[in-house]
């Protein structure tokens, strides 16, 4: 008689859904409570991470006024501010760092913080002990203070794919920064088989090296920065008189020219061309060199400028010119060897200096609303030597001076620029 009961019941599917899910529900509430307690713990760690890069952060700014036990009670009181309980959590500080990419190097801060997070979940399995159940959450962050500058390659246009190009078979010794203002992912783009040399790379986009081209600094490369700031932008111009010099100016061998305002453009065709000191307004006209041309002077400056936006000219100097210009070293434009006028034409016209190893030039070039092309420049040091443009793109060899001693004579920024930021 049990035997065929036995059958029966094993035959029989009523009611099955009821035991599997009576078998089921167990493990999908286990997971479920698993997977409430796994968010909730990545949400303390993230919580943790942002906690401690603040306090890596505060505690370098900190640091240049308290020290030990002084600075540990001044970034707990930061943290404490942002919702930190400092019952339920440690702080440690190593500086120099003990590990990662900055370990033994002076400026920089290491910060831990750990702290108990409570799973609730497995706090109820957990609560027989009259406890609740926790894990020790922890981050680390790193922070100091990084040299920036002093920059003497900048693209300033915002947006630009390869603001600030190093390409072809460009080598390029920058002795200082570069940097381009553009968001682009190709913000500085090194390609080809081009090399660049510099201290530091910085850009607000990022950096993009392929293909055998290669990057070489001394400092970890800087994405996403912060903007690099135009020194240049409010000098004033020269206001708008009268014309010392109408219509195109040509200098042949052995020519000597004198400062005031050229309406029109300075062509340099002979050789032997002496410039003498002071400034060179260029009204509604070019600057140019032809080739074979070779030009010098000495406490020079060159302004472009028009009445308007499209008269306002650029500087073309040719392949195979030979040049040596030095900015003055006082007055209304110490510094300054180029300048073009802020309110030129965006992008309409190409600066261009491909004289090869044979052009020395001791100033800024300043091309805000140009495109430049640099295909070679100074292969002679020391020298000091600082460009701007909307972008700038290197396709020849080329060293940019940075001459301290020069740098200051012409009152051209050369102290390092700094800024506390998160390293790791």
């Amino acid at each position: 008689m049990i035997g065929p009961l036995i059958k029966r019941l094993v035959r029989d599917e009523d009611a099955g859904m009821l035991a599997v899910t009576a078998v089921m529900f167990p493990m999908i509430l286990g997971f479920s409570g698993l997977g409430l307690d796994v968010t909730t713990w990545y949400m303390h760690r993230r919580d943790v991470q942002n906690l401690t890069d603040m306090a890596a952060i505060e505690a370098v700014h900190t640091s240049h006024y308290f020290d030990d036990d002084a600075l540990s009670a001044q970034v707990q009181s930061f943290l404490s501010k942002y919702g930190m309980n400092t019952e339920t959590y440690t702080l440690s500080f190593s500086s120099p760092p003990t590990s990662g990419a900055y370990a033994g190097r002076n400026g920089f801060m290491e910060v831990v913080v750990n702290r108990q997070a409570v799973l609730y979940f497995l706090s109820a399995f957990y609560g027989a002990t009259g406890k609740d159940f926790a894990v020790k959450v922890g981050a680390r962050a790193v922070a100091g203070t990084l040299v920036i500058g002093t920059q003497c390659i900048v693209a300033l246009d915002e947006t630009a794919d390869r603001a600030l190009e190093f390409s072809g078979t460009a080598e390029v010794i920058a002795e200082c920064g570069v940097a381009s203002n553009s968001t682009s992912d190709e913000s500085i783009y090194v390609g080809g088989h081009a090399s660049l040399t510099a201290d530091p790379a910085m850009a607000v986009g990022d950096i993009e090296v392929s293909g055998s081209a290669s990057l070489t600094t001394n400092s970890p490369l800087q994405t996403f920065a912060e903007p690099t700031v135009d020194p240049y932008e409010s000098l004033d111009i020269p206001p708008i008189s009268g014309c010392d010099v109408t219509g195109k100016t040509t200098a042949n061998d052995d020519a000597v020219l004198t400062p005031g305002r050229y309406c029109g453009d300075i062509t340099v065709k002979g050789s032997n061309v002496t410039f003498e000191p002071g400034t060179y307004v260029i009204d509604g006209g070019d600057f140019v060199a032809n080739s074979g041309a070779g030009f010098y002077g000495e406490g020079v400056t060159f302004i472009l400028t028009g009445d308007t936006a499209g008269a306002v000219g650029t500087v073309v100097i040719n392949g195979g010119s030979v040049a040596d210009l030095t900015a003055p070293t006082s007055g209304a434009y110490e510094g300054i060897l180029f300048y073009q006028d802020p309110k030129a034409s965006y992008r309409d016209s190409l600066a261009k200096f491909l004289g090869g190893a044979d052009l020395l030039f001791d100033g800024v070039l300043y091309f805000p609303s140009n495109d430049i092309l640099f295909s070679g420049g100074a292969e002679s040091d020391p020298s000091c030597m600082q460009i701007f443009g909307a972008t700038v793109k290197f396709t020849g060899s080329s060293i940019v001076g940075n001459d301290d001693s020069i740098c200051e004579s012409l009152n051209m920024d050369v102290s390092p620029q700094i800024r506390i930021q998160l390293v790791e």
